[in-house]
């Protein structure tokens, strides 16, 4: 049995998929129909990550990690290989 997704995306973005569809010879919905069934197989063999289940359990003073990660990876590598 198939179903219907009416999908609305911008101009530009359906010019990219139509292009690169013309490219491989098949029509835009076939080309977005193969990439969604990729998409859905990638998902549904994907391991989950195990430390998915700790997401906002641990509480911590720093709040900006993900925007300054790599000035406090730097800070301990320093510490670390001045003996700190």
């Amino acid at each position: 049995m198939e179903r219907t997704i009416t999908l609305e995306i911008p101009e530009e973005t359906y010019k990219a998929i139509e292009m690169q569809a013309k490219t491989q010879g098949l029509r835009p919905a076939q080309l977005v129909m193969e990439w969604l069934s990729e998409a859905v197989k990638r998902a549904q063999t994907a391991e989950e990550d195990p430390l998915e289940a700790l997401v906002g359990t641990l509480e911590c003073e720093v709040t900006d990690v993900a925007e300054h990660h790599d000035e406090y990876i730097g800070q301990a590598l320093a510490k670390e290989l001045q003996g700190g």
